[in-house]
């Protein structure tokens, strides 16, 4: 997608002519002056630069004829690992854990809400997305253990725009996972597996109870790490151009409930 001069914009409103309405009068090309943006505004810039970006939530062991890899964050060219820690238990001697399953995001929109922008995402939810596997042990369980199915699985990310080495980047505010975990056992399972089954269901949902919140966590922190921040500071760049006049440097970057403040001035070095 081709850069258009500073995306802020309301459709009738470039935000080059909301830059060139605030630079001063006679006010010098390093000048500064500042731009008050609403974060629905804010969000339709944020849906152009990032929303492309991909999630992949996997911790699954890989085999011999595996593809499959670690969890990810995609953007901008850029792919930051976020580990998933692995849930084990044991039972009955042997150790048994419930791994992430080959997530993939399927969309990103980006809108705005009270102090933030959001970034809601929506999953591919096909077969269990969580399975289970032996750690140690005979593992007599294994093929007893119930799946865990997860309805409807989403993820919120509330982002705040922030100053970063000239340009704007997201801070992560907070990260929250939506739907409904649930372990299932089968139904066609004889007495043996079934009876196994519903004893490990108690195991199977500690696990998965504290999968989300521990997830969201990771994710916040992965999120505002430098690459990531820098990521999403070049994938904004490209916006930060007043027309013919050249590239914007970013200074000060002031959040409120309903939007933003940012002071800039041209990047005179650049042109």
């Amino acid at each position: 997608m081709s850069a258009r001069p500073l995306s802020f914009a309301l459709p009738a409103l470039t935000l080059t002519a909301a830059l060139l309405c605030a630079m001063p009068q006679g006010a010098s090309p390093a000048a500064a002056a500042e731009l008050r943006v609403s974060y629905a505004e804010l969000a339709s810039v944020v849906q152009s630069a990032i929303g492309s970006a991909k999630i992949h939530l996997n911790n699954k062991p890989g085999g011999l004829l595996s593809l499959g890899s670690g969890s990810y964050v995609a953007i901008n060219g850029q792919q930051i690992a976020v580990p998933i820690p692995v849930k084990s238990f044991p039972i009955l001697g042997s150790t048994y854990a419930y791994y992430v399953s080959d997530i993939n995001s399927q969309s990103v929109r980006a809108s705005g809400v009270t102090g933030a922008v959001r970034l809601t995402i929506s999953f591919e939810s096909d077969g269990p997305e969580m399975v289970n596997g032996c750690v140690s042990g005979s593992c007599t369980f294994e093929d007893a253990l119930p799946n865990v199915e997860w309805s409807s699985p989403s993820l919120s990310i509330d982002v705040v725009p922030v100053g970063y080495n000239g340009s704007v980047a997201l801070q992560v505010k907070s990260v929250q996972f939506g739907g409904t975990l649930k372990a299932v056992c089968q139904d066609d399972a004889d007495f043996f597996l079934s009876g196994a089954c519903e004893a490990g269901l108690s195991w199977a949902n500690k696990s998965i109870a504290k999968m989300k919140p521990e997830l969201a966590a990771q994710l916040k922190d992965k999120m505002n790490a430098p690459e990531l921040q820098q990521a999403m500071a070049d994938a904004l760049k490209k916006y930060l151009v007043l027309g013919q006049a050249g590239t914007v440097a970013i200074g000060k970057v002031s959040n409120g409930d309903s939007g933003v403040t940012i002071t800039f001035a041209l990047n005179t070095a650049a042109n």
